[in-house]
């Protein structure tokens, strides 16, 4: 099994109570969100170490986002990731 098709499948088991507590439509859109956050996800996966790097990420950044749960959003640790990287590369040493 690929590492894209493994972060793909949702784990709905550790969805937190209040996503549970909303209304039908918030709980789709959220799930819609998530579903699109994968798979972007997964895209990003089929980059070679070269291109990521060159948008600030590594294979480590992917696969620590691709661990975090099915409604929390990878590319915002991703793009958190980035920033930090791009800071420490801005200081003068």
């Amino acid at each position: 099994m690929r590492t894209t098709q493994r972060i793909l499948s949702p784990s709905l088991s550790r969805a937190s109570t209040t996503i549970r507590r909303q209304s039908p439509w918030a709980l789709a859109h959220a799930v819609v969100r998530a579903v699109k956050a994968r798979l972007e996800l997964n895209r990003l996966q089929e980059l070679d170490d070269h291109q990521l790097l060159d948008i600030g990420l590594t294979r480590h950044d992917l696969v620590r986002a691709g661990t975090s749960t099915f409604f929390e959003d990878p590319i915002a640790d991703l793009a958190g990731s980035a920033r930090a990287r791009a800071r420490r590369m801005e200081r003068p040493r």
